[in-house]
């Protein structure tokens, strides 16, 4: 009887250790794999993201600023959309806030005042860009204007009366001025008894308007701009004179700066993009164009003035 018991565990033990032998082998079998190195399989490129920096623009608006800003962000985004590449807008109040992140590179290219690049464009390296091209004209003018009902008939009558100007670089709304009296052999300093900056277009002609000043010196366009959206105001203030004509505001890149020719060639064909072109429109530019140096001639003030 014990040998029966004994015989039928062996037999089990030894049934239990083939399971396990067949099962290791099965096992095995299923999980090798043959490699030939001689038969690749092509990779797909993997598609990195280069999360490509911004391109800087910078902008002011010396018009009503509160109009102008949805367009300037509307011009903007097709110049970006031009590049296929992302934009900032960088808007300011003053021209001299815009040549600062031009000269420190903190803006890629900027809508810079024709007074500033005149004085320091070329010095500070900049590359000139474009031009904007306005009523057909690449150029515009400085207006002398005061009051509809001022006797005043000329710049020389203003002598020892307040003015407004617009920006101390601003070419319309200030160097035309200054170089006008220095041309006449007036001290630009103390020739008017009053005047102050108004940073705006806008303001000095409201100032005008208002008779806050006895006169005041602004951009050809600003008045056109008024002519166009707010013509009541224009019946309120007169022209005396008309001073020499300048380059529009000209779009420069920073020193350099490598894209200059992909930015160029986005700006000369903004206005075939329907929705900058709407937002140009608005802001009274007709396109932008080849800039013309000759329209930008330096200026140097004298010392002290």
């Amino acid at each position: 009887m014990m040998t029966r018991k004994r015989r039928g565990l062996q037999l089990g033990i030894i049934l239990m250790l083939l399971s396990l032998l067949v099962l290791f082998f099965v096992r095995e079998s299923r999980d090798h794999v043959d490699i030939y190195f001689d038969d690749t399989q092509r990779v797909e490129s993997y598609a990195f993201d280069t999360h490509e920096q911004p391109l800087k623009i910078a902008m002011i608006s010396v018009l009503d600023q509160q109009d102008t800003e949805q367009y300037q962000k509307r011009l903007a985004n097709g110049i970006g959309r031009q590049l296929h590449r992302p934009v900032l807008l960088l808007r300011r109040k003053s021209y001299m806030e815009i040549n600062r992140l031009i000269s420190k590179g903190e803006a890629d290219i900027a809508m810079m005042s024709t007074g500033a690049y005149c004085m320091y464009g070329q010095q500070e390296g900049l590359s000139l860009l474009a031009m904007q091209e306005r009523n057909g004209l690449p150029y515009y003018f400085s207006y002398i204007i005061v009051p509809q009902d001022s006797a005043a008939s000329s710049l020389d009558e203003l002598k020892g009366k307040s003015f407004a100007y617009v920006d101390p670089l601003s070419y319309s709304g200030y160097l035309s001025v200054q170089e006008r009296l220095a041309q006449s052999g007036e001290d630009p300093a103390q020739f008017f008894k009053t005047s102050y900056f108004t940073y705006s277009h806008s303001d000095s002609i409201d100032a005008v308007a208002n008779r806050e000043v006895d006169g005041a010196a602004v951009d050809s366009l600003a008045c056109d701009y008024l002519q166009r959206y707010n013509p009541q105001m224009l019946q309120k203030i007169r022209v005396i004179e008309v001073l020499p004509k300048r380059g529009t505001s000209p779009v420069v890149a920073r020193k350099d700066f490598s894209a200059n020719d992909e930015v160029q060639q986005a700006l000369l064909h903004l206005h075939e993009d329907p929705d900058a072109a709407d937002a140009m429109h608005h802001l009274l530019i007709d396109r932008f164009i080849l800039p013309d140096p000759s329209l930008y001639p330096p200026i140097q003030l004298r010392e002290g003035r």
